[in-house]
């Protein structure tokens, strides 16, 4: 539970960072934009940007949580749904065509910041999910299927997917997992990958504490007994008696 509470802390921080990084992105690539204009003899009507901004602003990022929060990132760097009306500043047609090399390239940056702020959030959700799990105990978590459409699954029938942080019912969870998707597909609400060995039983979690409470250890419970293993194993020398 304290290795969760760090990790968690951790996702945290590191998807504030990146929605920082992404908004400064989106904004300098709006300032280039408006600098081009919209007379591009020899851009395509649409842009690659634009084209990044409508289908965030339609289609989502393949993630309910994610999409909202892109959506967001986009209304806070001032990116509207469609191009600034302005004619841009006037330059050489050398000029132009390096400047929109370097929109493009802005784009493609801005793309993969996305990829990389979706994969944070399903990674902050999947840690946060099992830290709560580990307080069961405690704390009974309360989890609902969006196939069977339990509002309470028991503690037993719980089951987390670790490619994206979804949970549901043991049995939904497996069926949708054998389909490699995630028991959250056919809603539309997350298109993540996913495989049956990426399924995590929730009763499974909580019940390995007992060695490093109070210890303030970081590490899982198979790392630990690989340390105990090896500093209470003989050498082989002493083995064969050498």
């Amino acid at each position: 539970m304290k290795a969760c509470e760090v990790i968690v802390k951790q996702r945290k921080s590191q998807l504030e960072d990146c929605r920082n990084d992404l908004v400064k992105r989106l904004k300098a690539a709006l300032e280039k934009e408006k600098e081009i204009g919209k007379r591009l003899d020899d851009e395509p009507k649409e842009s690659m940007f634009r084209e990044y901004v409508r289908v965030c602003r339609t289609e989502g990022v393949g993630d309910e949580d994610g999409t909202k929060l892109v959506l967001e990132l986009l209304n806070t760097a001032g990116v509207g749904e469609h191009r600034p009306s302005n004619s841009g500043r006037k330059m050489k047609d050398s000029e132009r065509k390096d400047t929109i090399w370097q929109h493009r390239e802005q784009t493609h940056t801005i793309r993969r910041l996305t990829k990389e702020l979706v994969g944070r959030v399903r990674s902050l959700r999947y840690f946060t999910i099992v830290r709560d799990l580990q307080k069961q105990q405690s704390e009974p978590p309360v989890v609902s299927c969006p196939e069977c459409g339990r509002e309470r699954v028991p503690l037993e029938e719980i089951a987390v997917l670790s490619s994206c942080g979804h949970a549901g019912c043991y049995n939904d969870v497996k069926a949708a997992a054998e389909s490699e998707t995630c028991v959250y597909a056919r809603s539309g609400r997350c298109k993540a990958a996913a495989r049956v060995l990426n399924i995590v039983k929730g009763d499974t979690l909580g019940v390995d504490d007992y060695e490093r409470d109070g210890k303030g250890k970081h590490f899982g419970m198979k790392l630990e007994k690989v340390m105990h293993l090896i500093r209470y194993v003989p050498p082989f020398s002493a083995q064969v008696g050498m």
